[in-house]
């Protein structure tokens, strides 16, 4: 069984911050215009990696969505591949370097499959354009090496050379993507394992990190969103062995605004918006 707490504290608290909170930018709703834009708060969910199983929770309504979708083994993501402000489920496969996405969260097969990168690749994800629209990008870990690209793949087929190659960080360092500033455009960041130091840039380019702080311990899996609806991402993590996540509203050292049990020991987390 799933374990849950009975209230959920994500709805609660982010709830009555976004109620009142009017901000500049929505980022994965195509038109969008940062004079105009309200955005939503994050919802987070788990990916069961033995089964393909996911669970998505809508901080809007409360309710959990339950879907099987991939292998066991695929690298488990969430992004908006129509440009229709919902974030679906994705797959990367990374013995071949396959990409499988689907545009409903539902079960299904896949409706877009395409070829990018080696396998052993890590996927990143995120509007990295300010396009309204989502695709799948790599991290080569070898390398500390980030190839973006602004497109996505089709009918099987393979992607040609990423709009920007450059690398980040350190050897062993983990990727995520985030909008740290809230200007509609998705950006690179890297967790140390070893000090559980995030550091985060506000350009798609080598250089070093423009914020830097710690958040949870190194075993922790981090997971990035915009859990008030301020429009800019911040981060949370899963603590595995609690099935617990903890989310901060700000990119900067402190404990979490909010904790709560959601998931399984060994899942994956994953975050998204929802419900357009």
């Amino acid at each position: 069984m799933i374990r849950q707490a009975r209230t959920h504290p994500l709805r609660s608290a982010v709830g009555s911050v976004a109620a009142v909170f009017v901000v500049a930018v929505v980022v994965g709703v195509l038109g969008a215009s940062p004079a105009s834009a309200t955005a939503e708060p994050d919802g987070i969910g788990v990916a069961d990696p033995t089964t393909g199983r996911w669970w998505l929770q809508d901080p809007a309504t409360g309710a959990t969505t339950s879907f099987y979708f991939g292998d066991p083994g695929d690298v488990p993501f969430l992004g908006d591949w129509d440009c229709d402000g919902v974030d679906t489920p994705g797959l990367y496969r990374r013995s071949d370097g396959f990409v499988y996405l689907r545009n409903s969260n539902t079960q299904g097969v896949a409706e877009r499959t395409f070829f990018f990168g080696n396998p052993g690749d890590v996927p990143i994800v995120g509007d990295f354009d300010g396009d309204g629209c989502d695709t799948v990008s790599i991290y080569r870990p070898s390398e500390g090496r980030f190839y973006i690209i602004d497109a996505l793949g089709a009918d099987g087929g393979g992607l040609g050379a990423a709009e920007f190659d450059f690398v980040f960080g350190d050897v062993g360092d983990v990727p995520f993507v985030g909008d740290f500033d809230g200007d509609g455009i998705d950006t690179i960041g890297v967790r140390r394992p070893t000090t559980g130091l995030l550091y985060l840039s506000d350009r798609l380019g080598a250089g070093v990190g423009r914020i830097a702080f710690e958040f949870g311990i190194p075993s922790d899996a981090l997971v990035y969103g915009d859990w008030d609806g301020d429009g800019v991402s911040t981060p949370g993590m899963f603590r595995s062995a609690e099935a617990r996540f903890y989310l901060r509203f700000v990119n900067e050292a402190g404990a979490a605004d909010v904790d709560f049990l959601f998931g399984q020991e060994g899942w994956i987390p994953v975050a998204g918006r929802f419900s357009p």
